[in-house]
């Protein structure tokens, strides 16, 4: 028994070349697709890394700021700190009493880093890339903790001088004065380690949300 292929309408030769072209057409179809796909990606990794290095020019110029009011607030407390060692003798120092009756740290922010850890974009970075950005954000978290324990001992000064008529008070004004220059060291001292890392991520600070609220001259008075 013999089998006989059917023979294409136009010839063998004119049917492969017609299933060639099918071919053709389907793997430019998919290169295209890939290409579509791969720029859809870049795109999205560059919004997402402009919007990190937004937010970190942001915490760099915070940073800073924060750093500069930091030796502000370690000259004022010392003034405190000695009229009450002193016996609070007429009324405490008026440019520290001002000075630390306001909550002049600002916070850090990490919003757009906690948005793109959650996405699949992330992924898209160079692993160098995410673990400079991973390492600076830790030492973000880091910092805020200390920042918030800072401003809510700052917040509890004024309250702690009025009440520091008598030995007692004064004492406890004392602890307070003692606590919070704690936090301002710990900040203080990982002041070399978030340079390192703004640095290593090529961040420069970033002080126009804020400027107009801080002012950019000398932080102490006097």
């Amino acid at each position: 028994m013999h089998f006989h292929l059917p023979r294409p309408l136009h010839g063998w030769r004119e049917f492969t070349g017609e299933v060639g072209i099918i071919v053709i057409g389907v793997l430019v179809a998919l290169g295209a697709e890939q290409l579509v796909d791969s720029w859809q990606w870049h795109h999205k990794v560059g919004l997402v890394r402009q919007s990190i290095m937004g937010e970190l020019a942001n915490d760099r110029g915070r940073w800073q700021e924060d750093m500069a009011s930091a030796r502000c607030t370690v000259r004022y407390l010392a003034e405190l700190d000695g009229w009450a060692r002193q016996g609070g003798a007429g009324a405490p120092p008026a440019a520290a009493a001002a000075y630390l009756g306001e909550n002049r740290l600002l916070w850090m922010h990490s919003a757009n880093w906690a948005l793109a850890t959650s996405s699949q974009t992330l992924d898209q970075f160079p692993l160098a890339e995410q673990l400079r950005f991973a390492t600076l954000y830790d030492g973000i978290a880091h910092r805020q903790v200390d920042i918030e324990a800072a401003s809510d001992l700052m917040e509890r000064i004024p309250t702690q001088l009025a009440l520091a008529r008598d030995e007692n008070g004064r004492r406890e004004l004392r602890g307070a004065l003692g606590a919070l220059k704690a936090k301002i060291g710990s900040l203080t001292g990982n002041d070399g380690y978030m340079t390192r890392h703004f640095d290593a991520v090529g961040v420069r600070p970033d002080r126009s949300d804020f400027a107009a609220d801080v002012g950019d001259g000398d932080k102490c008075a006097g």
